[in-house]
């Protein structure tokens, strides 16, 4: 019989029952491996994945979703499997609770055959908790936890007789006495019965009815009878009828308490009468404890099989060409297209003002030739700048169209409810997608409608040859004048003979004034068809990021939470 010797891991809050884990399902013990096959998944992974399971169910209940009582049921048995495993499924904590005088610790010491407690009458001997372990070497952590010293730890032999191998596993602990006046005992006494697998009252005959006991710590427990074993201590100063007497009346208490299935036992830590019968009582807590988590692995396996439903096959890893359709019909539901020889028609506009012939342009206003495709041409790239959503950006019912044709085909062969759940995410920003594509339209448009250097320096040349043109034709005007009223003397400069010449010189000026303009707004439709594609090309992107970011992106971390429920069903299951 040697000290625990253990390293101090403090497990506050480790046993605990949360969705991060159950780690005291993992403590490792006598007994078989709690999933029965080597590689499976420890009890404790399969009950968290079950919890992972409840939450991602949750939030997609109710009509054709998760059902509510599948899910209810699950986290009962959470619940359940909490309350077996928080101090883990290879030891069983039993607590010896009385107060002084009870005869606690010499009953703890007839159980452990060795004089570990000391032992007290007249005033509270036991000021700390006391344990014994039965060939469990690495309790050290549990202990830790429970907060019993390591000056107060004990355990039987690693290699234990036959008549304690049943034994293996149990942890006893002698508690302090209940009505110590020592700070701090009272407070101890509750948080370790709290975490008992059983609690056994050890009580003296004279004061088996304390109401300090009964009120503070058997009714409390009322709800957990099955837990809680009452011990009538020193029976050796008892005669047989006074005995039966002190049990029946213990019992109607128990009764009126409503501690219906508490056991009440006899025993004499001084003669030993009676400790046979509270031992097989441990026997039995401690046999129950290791096939406590084959219980619980076997519910897991039915909640698992009823959740089994809800996982069909695989989901897609990338929707490919779903993205690539949903990003051409929100370009065509934009209008893409539209803008574009909006834009290409804005750039052409802007180019005739320098590199049209103004002769041409003069010929257009006052032939009046589509005057009003003149001034709405006028206002384009105001138009184009101001874009935003709505009917000059993109249309809602064929963007609702787009996506309700993405969701349809990326989950079809899934079951309920991941198409309906799959739906909901792709349409969860539907609203700010007319907006977001207005956007994205706008700012892939040039910054502004610049003219280019080029155009400058063409409009310089039309004007030089206009005004050759104009001064051409007043010399004609002046030389037929001349000709006609003879006014004007001969010069050079008034020579009629020059006037053919004159006027072909000022056809020619206005052919290549014509040529000019045409062969630079040939120049000026390529480059402009250029810019056009650029822009295409560029509000097609930002589109693309607009589909992705509120379409895209949704339905995939939808479609990424389907594929962990599988997994983490495949845990539960206890799949390797």
């Amino acid at each position: 019989m040697t000290d625990v010797e253990s390293p101090r891991a403090g497990l506050a809050g480790g046993l605990e029952l949360t969705t991060a884990g159950f780690p005291g399902a993992g403590f490792p013990g006598p007994g078989p491996v709690p999933d029965g096959v080597s590689g499976a998944p420890a009890l404790s992974d399969r009950l968290t994945a079950l919890a992972r399971i409840i939450q991602t169910g949750s939030a997609r209940s109710g009509h054709d979703g998760f059902d509510p009582e599948l899910l209810q049921e699950a986290e009962d048995l959470l619940g359940r499997a909490g309350e077996r495993l928080r101090l883990s499924a290879g030891h069983t904590v039993v607590v010896l609770a009385g107060g002084t005088g009870s005869g606690k610790s010499s009953l703890f010491n007839r159980l452990t055959s060795a004089d570990f407690s000391p032992v007290g009458v007249v005033r509270p001997m036991t000021r700390e908790a006391y344990a014994c372990v039965w060939g469990m070497e690495d309790a050290g952590p549990l202990l830790d936890w429970l907060g019993v010293a390591g000056r107060t730890r004990y355990t039987r032999s690693s290699e234990l007789d036959a008549g304690e191998s049943s034994l293996g596993g149990l942890v006893l602990l002698d508690l302090p006495d209940h009505d110590s006046v020592l700070a701090g005992a009272t407070g101890s006494v509750k948080r370790l019965v709290s975490l008992a697998d059983l609690m056994v009252w050890v009580l003296d005959p004279q004061k088996y009815a304390d109401a300090a006991v009964h009120r503070r710590y058997l009714v409390p427990m009322a709800g957990h009878s099955s837990l809680i074993s009452l011990v009538l201590n020193q029976a050796d100063l008892l005669t047989p009828q006074e005995a039966h007497d002190c049990v029946e009346d213990l019992q109607r208490l128990l009764e009126n308490e409503g501690l219906h299935d508490s056991q009440v036992l006899v025993t004499s830590a001084v003669t030993g009468a009676g400790v046979a019968d509270l031992r097989q009582v441990l026997v039995g807590t401690v046999s129950a404890r290791r096939a406590s988590t084959a219980r619980i692995a076997a519910d897991v396996d039915a909640l698992a099989a009823r959740f089994a439903p809800y996982a069909g096959p695989a989901a897609p890893e990338g929707l490919g060409q779903h993205a690539d359709a949903l990003v051409a019909a929100f370009a065509q539901a934009a209008g893409v297209a539209g803008v574009g020889r909006a834009l290409q028609s804005a750039r052409e506009l802007k180019a005739v003002d320098y590199v049209g012939w103004p002769v041409s342009w003069l010929a257009d206003r006052l032939l009046r030739r589509d005057p009003v495709r003149k001034i709405r041409l006028g206002t384009l790239w105001e138009e184009l700048r101001t874009m935003s959503a709505g009917p000059a950006g993109a249309h809602k019912a064929e963007i609702d169209n787009a996506i309700t044709a993405l969701s349809d085909q990326v989950a079809p062969g899934l079951p309920a409810p991941w198409p309906a759940t799959a739906r909901s995410a792709a349409r969860s920003q539907v609203d700010a997608i007319p907006a977001a594509l207005g956007r994205a339209i706008a700012d892939a448009l040039p910054a502004e409608n610049s003219a280019a250097l080029w155009w400058r320096l063409v409009a310089v040349w039309q004007g030089l040859l206009l005004g050759g043109a104009v001064a051409g034709l007043a010399w004609l005007v002046v030389l037929i004048v001349a000709g006609i009223f003879g006014a004007l003397q001969h010069t050079t400069f008034s020579n009629v003979a020059l006037l053919p010449w004159i006027a072909v010189m000022v056809a020619a000026i206005l052919l290549l004034g014509w040529l000019t303009a045409s062969g630079c707004m040939t120049l000026v439709a390529r480059t402009a068809d250029r810019e056009r594609e650029q822009a295409e090309r560029q509000m097609r992107a930002e589109i693309a990021g607009v589909a992705r970011r509120m379409v895209i992106i949704p339905v995939e971390q939808e479609l990424s939470v389907y594929g962990r429920f599988r997994d983490e069903l495949d845990v539960a299951r206890g799949a390797s």
